[in-house]
């Protein structure tokens, strides 16, 4: 990021911000993005704000939206070759209203109040290793407003965010590498999207619930409305926790991978096609008895019993 010298008001919020952000390692990332959100407020006007993670096979998982007032349920899309989303992945810079007056922002899909058209807007990487691997928007409803300072603020928030999540991708690893599977305990399910969706349509009932319970609610009735209010919270961070279950399973997958031999990496790989150690052998041309001595170090690396968890650790969501 080129340098840029911050007025001392907005240098104070970030200072700040980032001590903040970066104390939230292992915490909710509902809350997480929230913070984020109210901190760029501070800088500016937000008038909507979303976060989303890049997937395989051209889909990008949004789990945290927010339109106005209102928290907006987490979605699942997939994006064009002339869309905002991929103007972000393969520029790997900063997108600004006024680069070409709105035209990649109004071409994606819309969220939230969808008769309130954005005026400006601001969209920004995620970067984890060098590479992009997420996105941030803030949008206003006023023409004009987002200035240097703004896409240069939200720039270094966005880095603020991603040390946050690499330090847990790190910790996960971390203790992967002390196994723990092999002792009898339950392992860690691979979700597919579609059980994903499942559960995130369940939640928004859930959610659709508890407003039905607060329209009934007497006026003095403080008590009860605020443990909706709790009940209603912890429903968003559900349902944004469970969203970003699809952003997991193919990186560590990769993390799981770099722990291999490059002949183990291989018959982990046809093992997650589901062939057989007889298929395998055949396929490698190396002996079924190679094939077991293989799996078996595998499993122990990857800290499973059963090589249906290597394959499902392995696995692309679809």
């Amino acid at each position: 990021m080129p340098e840029f010298v911050f007025s001392a008001t907005t240098a104070a919020i970030l200072r700040d911000a980032d001590r903040k952000i970066r104390a939230r390692v292992g915490g909710s990332h509902h809350a997480l993005y929230s913070y984020w959100r109210v901190t760029m407020a501070k800088i500016c006007p937000v008038d909507s704000f979303y976060v989303g993670f890049y997937k395989e096979n051209r889909t990008i998982v949004f789990p945290y939206n927010f339109d106005g007032h209102e928290y907006v349920y987490p979605e699942v899309h997939t994006y064009g070759e002339h869309t905002l989303a991929t103007y972000i992945l393969t520029q790997k810079r900063p997108y600004r209203y006024a680069d070409d007056q709105g035209g990649l922002l109004h071409r994606g899909v819309s969220y939230g109040d969808e008769t309130a058209i954005s005026a400006d807007s601001v969209a920004v990487p995620i970067f984890q290793g060098g590479e992009v691997v997420g996105l941030a928007s803030i949008q206003t409803y006023a023409a004009g407003t987002y200035n240097d300072e703004h896409v240069r603020a939200f720039e270094w928030t966005a880095g603020s965010i991603a040390t946050v999540l690499a330090r847990e991708r790190e910790d996960d690893v971390n203790r992967d590498r002390l196994g723990g599977g092999l002792d009898g305990g339950p392992e860690t399910p691979t979700t597919i999207a579609e059980m994903i969706d499942t559960i995130a349509t369940r939640l928004r009932s859930l959610k659709d619930g508890i407003d039905e319970v607060r329209q009934v609610i007497p006026a003095e009735a403080t008590e009860a409305e605020s443990r909706i209010t709790r009940l209603e919270r912890a429903c968003e961070e559900t349902q944004t926790e469970v969203m970003e279950m699809l952003t997991r399973p193919a990186v560590d997958g990769n993390d799981l991978l770099r722990k291999l031999t490059q002949r183990e990496k291989e018959i982990a790989l046809l093992m997650g096609e589901g062939m057989s150690n007889t298929e395998i052998a055949g396929q490698l041309h190396i002996t079924e008895l190679t094939v077991k001595t293989h799996v078996s170090r595998i499993l122990a690396k990857f800290g499973v019993r059963q090589r249906s968890a290597v394959a499902a650790k392995l696995r692309p969501l679809r």
